[in-house]
């Protein structure tokens, strides 16, 4: 029986992922015996400075990826974002194994409301100026409206891994973070996180960031699994393993992304949506100049009932800004008494209802139940037993 090694980061979320793969490699190929080897990277040690100061990229992978070239492993895996757009499209060999929600998704303290109440400053934790950059300018939008008050929100650096980061925002040194809502599910679905993740987040509130506003990094949510060109048995393995579509979809995410920038400090995000009845690659923010920009490519793909989508409904998807919403004051009143958790059609809507002092949690983008049925049922909104208004 022949033994495969995996190198991977000894974050808890690397480790659910390399678990991941492991369990398709014992799956796949019950004749072979594996390892999880954990290798210490860059962005590990150096956990006082942001990653835009730091020089170079691939802080996070670029020391597995030589622990895996010199032979001390078969495999390494990575979380797709964390590979820089260069890297991925080079010689080594990738598979594409899984992609969970694509979404990032904010994390608030349960005094939330009483600091906006208050008119308070709120600390938003981020390392990332793309988040910065995007979610900062929708949540002022989509925080409800308390008492009239203007919202203020200053954005502070924070570094360390997922389950770190939940117990900062538990501890109060941020009123607020935001984390890729994939992370979180695999952390809930792992038997070593789950119980320490669902305790601090039972006690939060959330605000799914929309695909169109917030756009994630090119490739979020996606596991990577590599191996040497030179490892032949390595290589069958990872062509057998590898989803098609899922490869096709974050490598137009990773060439559209080069157009514009790379690297820690990119202000934009890419990302392939598929509604059920057309698909398109979308890239949204500022660019290496600084400059904001919006592009989207249709898809061109012979997979089954997947079809282009039109310049008319781009059009349509992307005026986000002119709709005239009117609602009675009869449903207003009604809306305003609900404790259940709320998501609506449009993005538009959760402006709207903010303004009423509604926490909305999510939106469909105009998409449909459909579009948004994946992050629905997913571990962190678990809506099995909640109702949806």
């Amino acid at each position: 029986m022949k033994l495969f090694k995996i190198v991977c980061r000894g974050s808890k979320l690397s480790l659910a992922q390399a678990d991941i793969f492991k369990k398709k490699l014992m799956t796949s190929h019950a004749d072979i015996a594996v390892e999880i080897v954990i290798k210490e990277t860059e962005g590990d040690i150096n956990q006082l400075q942001p990653l835009t100061e730091l020089e170079g990229k691939d802080f996070f992978t670029k020391d597995i990826q030589q622990f895996l070239l010199s032979g001390q492993a078969d495999f390494a895996v990575h979380s797709l974002k964390d590979v820089s757009g260069e890297n991925f499209f080079k010689d080594n060999s990738f598979a594409i194994i899984e992609r969970d929600d694509a979404h990032d998704v904010a994390f608030f303290n349960e005094n939330i409301v009483h600091k906006l109440q208050q008119g308070e400053t709120i600390r938003l934790g981020t390392s990332s100026p793309r988040r910065v950059e995007m979610a900062r300018e929708f949540l002022l939008r989509a925080f409800p409206n308390v008492k009239g008050k203007n919202v203020t929100i200053d954005a502070s650096m924070i570094r360390g891994n997922v389950d770190t980061r939940l117990r900062k925002l538990d501890e109060g040194q941020y009123d607020g973070i935001i984390l890729a809502c994939a992370g979180i599910n695999r952390l809930l679905r792992s038997d070593s996180a789950k119980e320490e993740v669902s305790s601090i987040l039972l006690k939060k509130k959330l605000m799914m960031l929309p695909l169109l506003e917030c756009t994630p990094a090119p490739g979020q949510g996606a596991i990577v699994a590599e191996t040497s060109p030179y490892n032949e048995d390595a290589i069958r393995i990872l062509r057998s393993l590898n989803v098609e579509h899922l490869a096709k979809e974050v490598s137009m995410e990773r060439k559209m992304a080069l157009k514009f920038g790379s690297g820690c400090h990119q202000k934009f995000g890419t990302v392939h949506i598929n509604t059920g009845d057309f698909a398109f690659t979308f890239a949204s923010g500022k660019d290496r100049n600084d400059k904001y920009f919006t592009e989207i490519q249709p898809m061109e793909t012979s997979l089954k009932g997947i079809v282009t989508i039109s310049d008319e409904v781009i059009n349509r998807l992307l005026d986000i800004h002119n709709i005239n919403l009117r609602l009675s004051s009869a449903w207003n009143e009604q809306i305003s008494k609900l404790n259940h958790k709320i998501w609506v059609a449009k993005t538009e809507t959760w402006f709207e209802l903010a303004k009423r002092g509604v926490w909305v949690e999510g939106s469909f983008e105009g998409f449909g139940l459909k579009f948004i049925e994946e992050t629905l049922t997913g571990p962190l909104i678990a809506l099995g037993n909640n109702k949806l208004n």
